[in-house]
C-alpha cells in the first residue's frame, strides 16, 4: 500500500493549496514580536500574544500519552473539528462521500452534509451491533473516501471486533481511509488501535480529552494518522486552534500529579456502570440492557417517554434514542457519580 495513493484521494485543490502561514508559524522565538499586529502591552491575563498553532509542549505530552510521534498527531478543538477537517480535505462537494455504520455518532453525517458530501450506510448487525463487513464492501464505491467507525460505539457502547476493523484496513488499503473514533476507549478493557498505525497508512484514529479526562469544556481532541495525512489536515485547520487558557488547563490535567486521580475516576465509572447494569436488568420495565465498554448504558425500556418524563420531573436528564433506526424503545444513560447513580435508581423505582 502506498501513502501516495492515499494522498491522491484528497481534494486536488487541498493537495495544491499553499496554506496560510501565521506569525507564530514563522517564528516563536522569545524576543520583540513586531510581526502579528498584536497589542504589545501585557495585560493582567497575559493573553495579548497569539498562541502556537500546534503547541510543542502539548504535542509532546499527547504523543507520549497516545504512543505516537509528533508528526503523527494533530491537536483539534475536540473530535468534532477532527471529523470536519477530514471530510473537508477528502470530500469534494457534490462528488465524494462517506460511509457510516449506524446506529453511530451523529456528527459524521452532519459534517458530511455541511460539506455537500453524500452518505452511504452499512448498519450494524444484531443485538451485539457487529460490523457487517460484507455490506461495507458492497456499499463502497470509488467516490467514498472515508469510512467512519466508532469503537466503543456511541450510542450503543460496544467495542467493534478488531480483526474485522483490520480486515477493512487491509481491503481498503489504497481505496479509502478507515477512521476509528475512540472517544470512549479509556473506559474499555480493549486497547487502542494506535499500535496498528504504522502497519496501515489508511488508518486514522480520533481521540479526545472530553470523556475520561473530564475536559469536555475545553474542547481538545487529536487526530492520529500517517504524517502525510496530518500534513494535509494542517493545511486547512484554523491558524490558532488551541487558545492559551486551554493549553494551560490541559497541560495541568495531564500532569503526573493527576494520573492517579484520572485512573481512580475511570475505575469508579466502570464499577458504577456494572452496578447500574445489575439494577436495570432487574427492573420490571426494562426489556434489555446492552453490553457497554463506554461510560454509558443503552437500555431498551417499555416506554422511553415515561422514563424521560419521570427523570425530568426529578431533575435528571437522560437521552431518548428511540427515534434512531434500530434503537426503538431505547434510552441512553450516562454513568454519573455514585451519589447521582443512587438517586437515579431511587427515581426509577417509580417507573
Amino acid at each position: 500500500m502506498s501513502i501516495g495513493q492515499l494522498i491522491n484521494l484528497a481534494r486536488k485543490d487541498v493537495i495544491n493549496l499553499v496554506p496560510y502561514r501565521s506569525a507564530r508559524n514563522e517564528s516563536n522565538q522569545v524576543g520583540i514580536h513586531l510581526d502579528a499586529n498584536e497589542n504589545p502591552f501585557v495585560s493582567s491575563s497575559g493573553f495579548n500574544r497569539y498562541p502556537e498553532p500546534q503547541p510543542v509542549s502539548l504535542l509532546q505530552k499527547l504523543g507520549a500519552l497516545y504512543g505516537v510521534s509528533e508528526p503523527q498527531l494533530l491537536i483539534t478543538r475536540g473530535s468534532d473539528e477532527a471529523i470536519d477537517l477530514l471530510i473537508r480535505v477528502f470530500c469534494q462537494a457534490n462528488q465524494d462521500g462517506i460511509l457510516i455504520t449506524p446506529p453511530t455518532y451523529g456528527m459524521y453525517s452532519v459534517s458530511a452534509s455541511i460539506q455537500g458530501a453524500f452518505i452511504e450506510s452499512a448498519p450494524l448487525l444484531s443485538r451485539e451491533f457487529v460490523l457487517d463487513v460484507d455490506a461495507i464492501i458492497k456499499q463502497w464505491q470509488p467516490t467514498i473516501k472515508l469510512i467512519f467507525l466508532c469503537s466503543p460505539n456511541n450510542p450503543t457502547g460496544n467495542i467493534l471486533d478488531v480483526d474485522a476493523v483490520l480486515g477493512l484496513c487491509e481491503y481498503f488499503c489504497d481505496k479509502a481511509l478507515i477512521v476509528i473514533d475512540e472517544a470512549y476507549i479509556e473506559f474499555s478493557t480493549s486497547k487502542s488501535l494506535t499500535r496498528f498505525l504504522n502497519q496501515f497508512p489508511n488508518l486514522v484514529i480520533l481521540r479526545t480529552l472530553s470523556k475520561a479526562y473530564g475536559l469536555a469544556g475545553v474542547r481538545c481532541g487529536s487526530v492520529l494518522a500517517h504524517p502525510e495525512i496530518i500534513a494535509l489536515l494542517r493545511k486547512i485547520i484554523a491558524p490558532y486552534p488551541i487558545p492559551t487558557p486551554v493549553l494551560q488547563v490541559v497541560l495541568d490535567a495531564l500532569s503526573e500529579t493527576n494520573d492517579e486521580r484520572i485512573k481512580f475516576q475511570i475505575k469508579s465509572i466502570q464499577i458504577q456502570r456494572e452496578e447500574l447494569r445489575t439494577f436495570l436488568q432487574n427492573h420490571a420495565s426494562v426489556k434489555y440492557v446492552y453490553a457497554s465498554e463506554a461510560n454509558f448504558l443503552l437500555v431498551a425500556v417499555d416506554s422511553p417517554k415515561q422514563w424521560m418524563e419521570v427523570c425530568r420531573d426529578h431533575g435528571i436528564v437522560i437521552r431518548d434514542r428511540s427515534n434512531i433506526p434500530g434503537l426503538s424503545n431505547c434510552v441512553r444513560i450516562t454513568i454519573g457519580t455514585p451519589e447521582g447513580n443512587k438517586t437515579l435508581q431511587e427515581v426509577l423505582r417509580h417507573v
